[in-house]
Parts: C-alpha cells; sequence; structure tokens
C-alpha cells in the first residue's frame, strides 16, 4: 500500500509512575491559608464527589490551589495519572485535551478531534485519574465543561472558576479570601530581606488589609518588598500614591481586583524598560506558557516595541531576555519555568488595561510581528521532527491573530493564519486548521481581489484540506480556480503552477479519472525539472505522483525507475533515515512485491518500518501500513 506523510509528537509512558502534567513546580511551605481546603479536597467529604468547582474571585489562587492539590496528589501516588487542562474557551479546551493523547500513550490520532475521543474514552475506561479544568470563567468555556461531564464519571474532576453558578451534579468550593493572620504571616515569611522597624508588624497587618487577602495581590507585595529591601511602612506610602492613579484606569468593572490593580502598578514602575516591554507583549498572549525562544534572537523587534513605552526616552539597543525575564520573575510578575515563562491572566488584564488607548493597536502589532517572525514560513519546517518547537505556540499563535483579526489587521493576520493552518495541517489537525484557511482567503480576498496570487496559496492550502477530509466535490473547484489564477499570475511555466498541476492531478487520481490525470503530472514533472534542475524534493514528489499512477494502470516497467529516482533524490536531500525516505523506500517495495520479487522488497521495506518507528510510536497509523505490508510480503 503506497504512503503520503505523516508524524506525531514523543509520547510519554504511563508505566511505573504518576503521569502529570502540572504546569507549574510546588511552592511547598508558601502555600499559606490552604490547608483546610487541600485537606478538605483530598481526603475530606469533598474527595467522595465526583466533580468539584474551586470558585472565587480573580487573584483569589484558584489555579494555584488546583496546581498544589495536584502536586500533594502525585507525590502521594493518590491518582494514575493528574492532568491539568486550560479551558478558558472552548477552543483551548480541546487542543489541551488532544494534547493529553501523548501524554497518556495512546494511539497516534489524525485530527485533533479525534486525539480529544482517544483521551475521553481513556478517562471513560480507567479508572484513579483527576482531572483539572483551568479557568471556565466564560457561559461558553463552562458549557464546554459541563458537555464533557456525563462521559467523566471514572475518575474525579476538578473545574476552577470565577463562575458562580453551577448545576447541582457540581459540588461547590468558594475559596475565600485569606484572613488576616495568615495574610500576615505571609508577609513576615515572604519579605525576609526586608529592613525591618520597630513597628514592622503593625505596618504589615495594615498592609494585609489592604491587600484584602487576595494571594496574587500578597505574593507580589512581598516580592517587591523582598527584592528592594524595603520597609513595610515604605510600601505603604507608595501604595496610597498609586491607588489614586489606578482608579483612574481600573474600575469595579475591569475585571482586575483593585488591590492586584494597585500592587501591579507599584511594581510596574520599578521595572527596567526591557522588563516592560517583555510583560507588555506577553499580556497579548495566551496565558500559559511562552517559550524563551519567542524572543530570543528577535533584538530588533524588542527594540522597536520598547519605543512604545510611554516614558522611555532612549530605548536599549540590546535586550537581553533572560535578564528580563529573571527581573520579572524576582518581582512574582511570571512564572518561570525551565525553557518558558507565563503570566497570570489578572496581570496580563491589568498591563493591558493600562496601556493608552492610542498606543493598544501598536502593542498589538508588535506582538504580531514577534510571533510572525519566530513561526516558519516555508512548510518544510513544520516536519515531524520540529513538531515539538512549535507545538508549544499553539495557544498563542491563535490567541494573537485572533486578537488582530478582531481589531482589523489584515497583514501579516493573514499569512501568519496561513502558516499556522499549514503546521496544524501537517499535524492532521484539519478541524483547527480549516477556520484558519478560510479566514485567510476571506481576508486576502478583501485586501488583494479575487485573483490575486496569495488567494491561491489560500485556496490550494484549503483545497488540499477538503481533499484529505473526503469532500473532493469542494476540494475540485478550488484547485482548478487555484491554477487560473497561477497561469494568469506567472505564465505556464512557473513551479506555482506546477503545484497546482499535480495538486489537480492527484485529486484527479483519487476520483479514477487517470487519463485526465496523467497529462497534469507529466507537463507538473516538466516544469519542475525546467525550474529546479533534475534532483529537486519537489522533482521526487512528482516522480512519486506518476509513478504510483503508472502503477496502477498496470505499466510497472515505466514505474519502477521513477521510483527508484525519487528515492535516490530524497535521501540526498534529506539523509538516509527521514520519513519522506521511508515512503519512498515502502512505495518501491510495493512495487517490487507486485512483480513478485520478494527477496529484493524484504529489505526495504525493513529498512522504511525501521525509519518510522524511529521517528513514529508503534500505534502510528504508517507504522501499522507497513507492519502489515511486510506480513503480507512474507504471507503471515
Amino acid at each position: 500500500m503506497p504512503l503520503g506523510a505523516a508524524g506525531q509528537e514523543d509520547r510519554a509512558a504511563i508505566e511505573g509512575a504518576v503521569v502529570h502534567n502540572l504546569p507549574f513546580a510546588s511552592i511547598g511551605e508558601m502555600m499559606r491559608g490552604r490547608e483546610e481546603e487541600l485537606r478538605e479536597l483530598l481526603y475530606g467529604e469533598s474527595a467522595m464527589a465526583i466533580t468539584q468547582a474551586i470558585k472565587g474571585l480573580g487573584g483569589i489562587g484558584k489555579s494555584r490551589l488546583a496546581v498544589e492539590l495536584g502536586w500533594r496528589a502525585v507525590n502521594d501516588c493518590l491518582f494514575r495519572a493528574v492532568l491539568f487542562v486550560v479551558a478558558d474557551s472552548p477552543a483551548s479546551l480541546n487542543a489541551n485535551l488532544a494534547g493529553l493523547a501523548a501524554k497518556l500513550g495512546l494511539p497516534e490520532a489524525k485530527e485533533q478531534a479525534a486525539q480529544v475521543e482517544s483521551v475521553l474514552q481513556w478517562l471513560e475506561q480507567s479508572d484513579g485519574w483527576l482531572l483539572i479544568f483551568d479557568n471556565a470563567d466564560t457561559e461558553d468555556a463552562a458549557g464546554a465543561v459541563l458537555a464533557l461531564l456525563p462521559r467523566l464519571n471514572r475518575g474525579r474532576v476538578l473545574i476552577t472558576s470565577r463562575r458562580v453558578s453551577w448545576p447541582a451534579s457540581v459540588r461547590p468550593l468558594e475559596l475565600k479570601k485569606l484572613d488576616e493572620e495568615t495574610s500576615l504571616r505571609f508577609l513576615l515569611d515572604r519579605a525576609k530581606g526586608r529592613v525591618k522597624t520597630d513597628h514592622d508588624e503593625a505596618d504589615a497587618r495594615t498592609l494585609a488589609r489592604l491587600l484584602d487577602g487576595l494571594p496574587l495581590a500578597l505574593e507580589q507585595a512581598a516580592a517587591y518588598i523582598e527584592f528592594n529591601s524595603l520597609t513595610f511602612a515604605k510600601y505603604l506610602l507608595d501604595w496610597e500614591k498609586d491607588r489614586a492613579r489606578v482608579l483612574e484606569w481600573c474600575d469595579k468593572n475591569c475585571g482586575v481586583p483593585e488591590a492586584v490593580a494597585v500592587t501591579w502598578q507599584r511594581t510596574w514602575d520599578m521595572l527596567h524598560p526591557p522588563a516592560r516591554t517583555l510583560l507588555r507583549l506577553a499580556a497579548h498572549l495566551a496565558p500559559e506558557p511562552i517559550p524563551l525562544a519567542l524572543f530570543e534572537n528577535s533584538e530588533a523587534r524588542l527594540s522597536e516595541a520598547c519605543k512604545l513605552l510611554e516614558d522611555v526616552k532612549k530605548p536599549p539597543k540590546k535586550i537581553n531576555t533572560g535578564d528580563a525575564v529573571s527581573e520579572l520573575s524576582r518581582y512574582s510578575m511570571t512564572e518561570r519555568g525551565e525553557e518558558t515563562f507565563s503570566v497570570h491572566r489578572i496581570v496580563q488584564e491589568a498591563i493591558r488595561l493600562r496601556i493608552p488607548e492610542k498606543k493598544r493597536r501598536e502593542w498589538v502589532e508588535a506582538a504580531l510581528n514577534l510571533v510572525n517572525d519566530y513561526f516558519p514560513k516555508d512548510p518544510p519546517a513544520f516536519d515531524v521532527r520540529s513538531w515539538n518547537r512549535w507545538n508549544p505556540m499553539r495557544p498563542h499563535v491563535a490567541a494573537i491573530v485572533d486578537a488582530t483579526d478582531r481589531i482589523g489587521i489584515a497583514e501579516p493576520t493573514a499569512r501568519l493564519m496561513n502558516n499556522f493552518g499549514i503546521y496544524l495541517y501537517t499535524r492532521a489537525a484539519y478541524t483547527e486548521a480549516e477556520p484558519l484557511y478560510r479566514r485567510a482567503l476571506a481576508i486576502d480576498e478583501a485586501s488583494y481581489g479575487p485573483d490575486h496570487p496569495a488567494v491561491a496559496r489560500d485556496l490550494n492550502n484549503l483545497a488540499q484540506l477538503l481533499q484529505d477530509t473526503n469532500r473532493l466535490d469542494e476540494a475540485e473547484p478550488l484547485m482548478r480556480r487555484t491554477l487560473a489564477i497561477d497561469e494568469a499570475s506567472y505564465g505556464p511555466d512557473h513551479p506555482a503552477v506546477a503545484r497546482d498541476l499535480n495538486n489537480l492531478a492527484q485529486l484527479l487520481h483519487d476520483t479514477n479519472r487517470l487519463a485526465e490525470a496523467e497529462p497534469l503530472m507529466r507537463r507538473a514533472l516538466e516544469i519542475d525539472e525546467e525550474s529546479y534542475g533534475p534532483d529537486h524534493p519537489d522533482v521526487a514528489i512528482d516522480l512519486n505522483n506518476l509513478a504510483t499512477l503508472l502503477q496502477d494502470t498496470n505499466r510497472l516497467a515505466e514505474a519502477e525507475p521513477l521510483m527508484r529516482r525519487a528515492l535516490e533524490i530524497d535521501e540526498a536531500s534529506y539523509g538516509p533515515d527521514h520519513p519522506n525516505v521511508a515512503i519512498r523506500l515502502n512505495n518501491l517495495a510495493t512495487l517490487l512485491h507486485a512483480t513478485n520479487r520478494l527477496t529484493e522488497a524484504e529489505p526495504l521495506i525493513r529498512r522504511a518500518l525501521a525509519i518510522l518507528r524511529a521517528s513514529f510510536d508503534e500505534d502510528h497509523p504508517y507504522v501499522r501500513t507497513l507492519s502489515d505490508n511486510l506480513k503480507d510480503l512474507l504471507g503471515e
């Protein structure tokens, strides 16, 4: 059986240890004032509930409590799996559920919907797991979580949310503000590097009251005092000065508690310009771990963004990402991971609110350009072996393209949507990719008109997805329109035309119109050889497709040299152990099998299988296909 190209992420085995994907490290003894809630959730009457909702204000510590509970469950081996799913929107919920498939070692699935289904089936069939849905605050997000609950009764479900109302089937646990004594003790213990005075405890108590028992505000205030070696009295004095300024932009309806806003403002004023720049850019991304690599090697973009700060007259020429993130971490403005950092969603809201209205579009564009520069523009960069690099960017690309599309930034929004769609397409995440392809097409048609090459690019990508999801009647007119645009734009002998001819020929092949397909394939091959020379990977694709058609029309003697040549080109282009080489080996072995040359076919298919097993897991469909081909060849 001939193959195309596919791949998957590395997966973690679940044997021998508690599987978890908790996003932050435990804070241990600094988790103050929540022992009663932790004991209740883990060992009390609440532990008997299948579904529990931790509800409370923003900044009250719901997510931190859930993560800390998860760590205790992991360390005490209370569950076989502790799974954390960001659920702030239905799209985020589905994407993060799908991401659990690799963590649980489940068989590779093509589409995101299939990945989600495989995870849900595992949860339905397995006992002893804890599933945390984090930040299900909106009506849509809560509805998406509730729709899943009937299938989630073999383990425990924990929901964190600002929502007050939940159905009777969900046991509520309202997280209260920390009491004054707990807040006081936290401040005294956390700000050990402060300058102490005779009125230390009294001043700390006053600050504890002002911070209103909100853990996020307490942590940021204590970190500020600690880092700057202040007295509590000095911080209180500055607090009152800042409060009047904050009330100018933060009212009761802004979504940011006043205590958090004032604490944030005090810290913001002390940050150096590079740290402020990173924080404002990060505020326009998702509240999930951000790869540090996004900001590294982006000196020009960061320096340009730094100029947008209101009070910076001479921005630094070079911004050191590591130093800026370290400064933010010292002030507890970010949560630092090994190769990532994240910003609390309440802090993100405060940062966005504080940006002057006339500057807001520029900051959104700055974040867009940063992500666009980082995300690959060349589809070969989405090779299976690079998926681990690009996958962490999924929520951040989704967040920024949504923000820029809402305010009408056409370019490079459409290009980023298109490239992000290509990445998702290579992951076979078709349900995620399709709306991006369609939106990019709509933007480009509105910007450039219906006959622009950018529109042809978008049409081609959408048509490929429609073909792969068996909607051939929808795909064909898009492919023919793509071909017409590119021929009119570039002339009949351009590589873009060859691509279009090849894609249309593949569709004709799939619909058994082989006589129509063959001349298109031959023309595509001729154009690519003339454009790139005889040894280009695109020529290998053309050769492979034509050889497969020749084989299907029983012209095996013509097909074989084309397959061998395609194999040679890909080995020279990608190296001997690339999945594309395995595909060429398999197709050649299939032809040799068809001509009864089993002793020649067997080593090729064994080599192909070894390559794919090194790239994918044993349950990947390509590995299974080659395993079946080998068994068929051996007569097993």
